[in-house]
């Protein structure tokens, strides 16, 4: 699944099935131009194990406004909007090229954009009820907040704990990881100038990418130390309260996954009709 560009350049969403065969859709009312004029289509970012995949699209109003897009396992599409999330110019539910995070068991993590142009986080469950949170050290200026105005991932796990990126006051980036009980630590591998964190996996590890001091781009991937590595492990770089902000918010300590998961997830879990 992704997404493709016609020859007028518009952005559409496809789903490649195990057969070969392609589906391919856009958005209800989504706007049908292009990235030039600020219209960027519609986009499936992520899939899990039974077929279902999560995206967003751009209408066409005048706003170019964001919202939520979900494709179940039978092919029909449904769409939401996070509530808080703004109507104005580029704002809304989602972002271009924002990656949704999706879990087996069908809940949503992601970005939506407020009626001041200020990022949240958000969890949309199953049941389609949605939290909403902000990272500590979050800016609340214009384009600052918790997630990117574009171009930023959000991970949750089987656990519900989630991985993103936030914007602090003087538009720095950092990680952040958040508990499913709600604390959230900052994720900044030492020597980082900016962070985007990228993914998280059911046995806590989390991976991402960061700037130093001297623009050079670098990967790093974070493993628990109580899963495998000793606390001198060069190897690995190790989660921790990287700013005073979070110092309220205490490492997680074993609390997202105490015994790792041996097996692969294998079996259907089910997923409850989206909303």
């Amino acid at each position: 699944m992704g997404v493709y560009t016609d020859s007028n350049y518009t952005f559409y969403s496809f789903l490649r099935e195990p057969n070969g065969e392609f589906a391919t859709f856009g958005g209800p009312g989504q706007c049908d131009t292009n990235g030039s004029q600020g219209c960027y289509g519609s986009e499936l970012t992520n899939i899990n194990f039974l077929g279902l995949s999560v995206g967003n699209y751009v209408d066409a109003s005048a706003n170019l406004v964001g919202h939520g897009l979900i494709r179940n396992p039978d092919g029909t599409v449904t769409t939401f909007d996070v509530p808080g999330a703004g109507t104005g110019q580029n704002q809304g539910t989602l972002c271009p090229f924002c990656s949704a995070g999706l879990n087996q068991w069908g809940a949503i993590a992601g970005t939506y954009i407020d009626a001041n142009s200020v990022q949240h986080g958000f969890v949309r469950g199953p049941d389609g009820k949605f939290t909403s949170f902000d990272a500590p050290g979050a800016g609340t200026a214009m384009f600052q907040g918790t997630g990117c105005p574009s171009d930023c991932s959000t991970s949750i796990n089987d656990f519900g704990a989630i991985l993103g990126t936030y914007i602090d006051a003087n538009n720095v980036l950092h990680g952040y990881l958040r508990h499913p009980k709600g604390n959230i630590v900052t994720v900044d591998p030492a020597g980082s100038t900016l962070t985007w964190s990228t993914d998280l996996n059911d046995f806590d590890a989390i991976t991402g990418y960061y700037t130093d001091a001297s623009g050079v781009w670098h990967s790093f991937l974070a493993v628990p130390c109580n899963q495998g590595c000793s606390e001198d492990d060069g190897a690995a770089t190790r989660v921790s309260p990287a700013t005073t902000a979070n110092r309220a918010n205490p490492p997680f300590n074993r609390a997202l996954n105490p015994k790792p998961r041996l097996t692969p997830w294998n079996r259907s879990v089910g997923v409850q009709p989206s909303k």
